[in-house]
C-alpha cells in the first residue's frame, strides 16, 4: 500500500524539530507495516494553529492529491493533526475516507474509520476534546496575559523606541519590562515634529529610507525599510505618550481561518506609566488632527484590485509589489504601473523608476496568453485528455460494477420478501419503512450504475459540449478582461505560477520598457477540473520593432519545461 505523510506543528508546541519527529516515526510506522512510502507526497504544515484551515497549504495540497491515485493511505500522528474544530476537521476526514484514501494514526496504531454511527460519534467526540483543549489554552494564555497588562508589563513583542529588559527574581524570569532606547525614541519624536509640521506619511517614509535610518524589525514579513504605514501607526501609538493600553482585538476563528475582532471599550485594560513617554503632549496633540484615528476594520482583507495584474506583479530589482498610479501622457491624466516601493519609500529603496501605461502592458500580457497559451492545440490536448480519462472509467469498472449489481440484486429480494410479508396480511409501520428504505437504496444504486456505464454517445455529446463552451470562452478572453476585470483575474492567476516580474530595460531603439518574466501552468480554462499539461515560461523582450504594445516591448520567447503541446516546436516566437 502506497502512503502519504501529514505533519503539523501548532502554534503553542515550540519544538522546531517536531516536524522531523512526526515524519520520522510515520515513515518507521510504514515500513514496520511492509507498505511503501510515496516520497513526494510529504506534506506539512509548520506552527499553524489546529483551529486553521484556510491558512494551511499542507492539508491543502494534501486534499488537492487525493484524486490523483498516487497514494492509498495518508498516515500521521493522531487526528488532532489534522484540526481541532470539531465539524470542520469531522469534514475534513470525511473527504479523505470518501475519496477512497485510508487514515492511519501510527501513535495509538489505528485506522480512522467512518463506517457506521458509532464510528462518526466516536469522531465527533475526539474532535470535542480537541477543540475544548484549544480553548483551554486560548484561555489560560489570555489570563497570563492580562495579569502582565495589568501590571504594566510587556505582553509580547518589540515596540520601535524601546528595548525588552528581562525582570530577575530569585534567579528566575518573572516577566519583560519596557526600557527607552534613546537613539530610537529620538526617531519616534521626529517623525511626530515631521509630521506636526505639514508632511505626509509616503514623505517621511522616503526622508527616513534616504537617510539609511534603521527601520523596526517586522521578522520575515519585514523589507528592512520604512514604510507610509509604519509611519501611520508611530502616530496612532499611545504607547509613546506613557499609556500603555491592551485587549482592543480579540482573535477569534470565523470561517476556518483566524480574524480579529474588535472588543468593546470597557474590556480594554488601560495603564499609565508616564516613566516611558517619548513624545511630549503638546507635540502629540499637534499630530492629532492628522492622524486617523478610527482604527480599520478588524478582519478586513482591503478592496479588491481594480486592475488586471495588480496584485500579480513584482518589481525585479527590489521584490516589491507592481502598483498603480497617475501619470501624465501630455496634458492627459493615465494610469500606469511602476514599483510601489519606489513610489511610497524612495529611491533609497528601489531605484526602479520607470513607469508605463496600464492598457499596455495589460493588453500585451493579454496578447501573449492568447498567442501562446490558450491555442487550438492546447483545446484539442485538453479534450482528449478528458475523452480519455471518461473512456477509462467506462471501458474499466472494476469490481465497482460487480459489487453493485450483487447489492442491488440483494435490496430487490429483500424488498420481495417484505412485500409477500404485508401480501400475506402482516400490516407493520415497521416493515413499511423497511421498505421505503430499501427501495430508495436500490435508487441510489440503480443511479451509480448508469453512471459506471455510461454510453459512448454520451461521452462523445459531453466531449462536444465542452469543445463548443472552451472555444466560446477562448474567442471572448478579451471581452472578458474587459467586462468583468474580477472574472479576468481569476483566469489569469490560474495560468500564472507564481508572479509577473517587471524588470526595467534599454530598448534597441533607445527608451526604457519593461521586461516582463513570468511561469506559467498550461491547463485548461473552460473545463470544472483543471489537467495540467505542462509549465510554460514567458518572456516578453526589449522592443525590437514597433508594435501596438511597444509600451511593454516586442518580441517574446516561450519556453517549454513540461511536455511538448501537440508537437509543435519547444521554442516559438510572436509578437506582443
Amino acid at each position: 500500500m502506497r502512503c502519504a505523510i501529514y505533519a503539523r506543528r501548532s502554534t503553542e508546541e515550540h519544538q522546531v524539530a517536531s516536524l522531523d519527529v512526526q515524519i520520522d516515526e510515520a515513515a518507521r510506522y510504514i515500513a514496520g507495516k511492509g507498505w511503501t512510502l510515496a516520497r513526494e507526497h510529504i506534506y506539512r504544515d509548520d506552527a499553524v494553529s489546529r483551529a486553521e484551515f484556510k491558512k494551511r497549504p499542507g492539508l491543502i495540497a494534501l486534499l488537492n492529491a487525493l484524486k490523483s491515485g498516487a497514494f492509498d493511505a495518508v498516515v500521521l500522528r493522531d487526528d488532532t493533526r489534522l484540526g481541532g474544530d470539531m465539524h470542520r476537521t469531522g469534514l475534513v476526514v470525511q473527504d479523505i475516507v470518501e475519496s477512497g484514501v485510508r487514515i492511519f494514526c501510527y501513535f495509538e496504531d489505528d485506522e480512522i474509520t467512518l463506517d457506521g454511527a458509532t464510528d462518526k460519534i466516536m469522531m465527533a467526540l475526539r474532535g470535542f476534546a480537541a477543540e475544548l483543549e484549544r480553548e483551554k489554552i486560548a484561555g489560560r494564555t489570555r489570563e497570563h496575559l492580562m495579569t502582565k497588562a495589568r501590571r504594566g508589563l510587556n505582553t509580547g513583542g518589540r515596540c520601535y523606541g524601546y528595548d525588552n529588559r528581562p525582570i530577575v527574581e530569585g534567579g528566575r524570569r518573572v516577566g519583560v519590562d519596557y526600557e527607552i532606547n534613546a537613539a530610537e525614541a529620538a526617531i519616534v519624536r521626529e517623525v511626530f515634529e515631521q509630521r506636526a509640521a505639514g508632511k505626509g506619511y509616503r514623505a517621511i517614509a522616503k526622508d527616513l529610507n534616504r537617510r539609511r535610518v534603521a527601520a523596526p524589525k517586522a521578522g520575515k514579513r519585514g523589507s528592512g525599510s520604512w514604510a507610509p504605514t509604519m509611519i501611520r501607526e508611530m502616530l496612532l501609538r499611545e504607547r509613546y505618550i506613557g499609556a500603555l493600553v491592551w485587549g482592543q482585538r480579540a482573535k477569534a476563528y470565523r470561517g476556518g481561518t483566524k480574524v480579529r475582532l474588535a472588543r468593546p471599550d470597557a474590556e480594554h485594560i488601560r495603564v499609565e506609566r508616564p516613566e516611558l513617554r517619548i513624545v511630549p503632549a503638546e507635540l502629540w496633540a499637534a499630530t492629532r488632527p492628522a492622524a486617523r484615528l478610527q482604527p480599520w476594520k478588524a478582519g478586513a482583507t482591503g478592496p479588491m484590485p481594480r486592475y488586471l495584474l495588480s496584485g500579480l506583479a513584482r518589481c525585479a530589482e527590489c521584490g516589491g509589489p507592481i502598483g498603480v498610479s497617475n501619470s501624465k501622457a501630455g496634458k492627459e491624466t493615465i494610469r500606469v504601473y511602476g514599483c510601489a516601493h519606489h513610489r511610497n519609500r524612495g529611491e533609497a529603496v528601489c531605484g526602479n523608476s520607470l513607469r508605463r501605461p496600464v492598457e499596455s502592458i495589460d493588453a500585451a500580457v493579454v496578447g501573449w496568453v492568447e498567442a501562446n497559451i490558450l491555442r487550438e492545440e492546447l483545446i484539442a490536448d485538453v479534450l482528449r485528455e478528458v475523452r480519455k480519462r471518461l473512456t477509462e472509467r467506462r471501458d474499466q469498472p472494476g469490481a465497482e460494477v460487480a459489487e453493485l449489481e450483487a447489492e442491488a440484486r440483494a435490496l430487490r429480494g429483500e424488498i420481495d420478501r417484505l412485500v409477500g410479508a404485508l401480501a400475506s396480511g402482516t400490516e407493520s409501520p415497521t416493515v413499511a419503512k423497511a421498505i421505503d428504505e430499501r427501495e430508495r437504496r436500490l435508487s441510489e444504486v440503480r443511479a451509480r450504475l448508469d453512471a459506471v456505464r455510461v454510453a459512448p454517445a454520451v461521452i462523445d455529446l459531453e466531449v462536444r459540449r465542452l469543445e463548443k463552451e472552451g472555444r466560446a470562452r477562448l474567442a471572448d478572453l478579451r471581452g472578458l478582461f474587459g467586462r468583468n476585470p474580477a472574472e479576468g483575474r481569476k483566469a489569469l492567476e490560474a495560468l500564472l505560477d507564481g508572479p509577473l516580474s517587471f524588470a526595467p530595460t534599454t530598448g534597441d531603439a533607445g527608451g526604457m520598457r519593461y521586461r516582463v518574466e513570468g511561469a506559467t501552468a498550461g491547463g485548461a480554462l473552460f473545463t470544472t477540473d483543471r489537467i495540467p499539461l505542462g509549465t510554460l515560461s514567458f518572456t516578453p523582450l526589449v522592443g525590437r520593432q514597433r508594435s501596438p504594445a511597444s509600451e511593454v516591448g516586442g518580441a517574446c520567447s516561450v519556453r517549454q519545461r513540461g511536455r511538448r503541446l501537440s508537437g509543435r516546436s519547444a521554442r516559438t516566437r510572436a509578437w506582443c
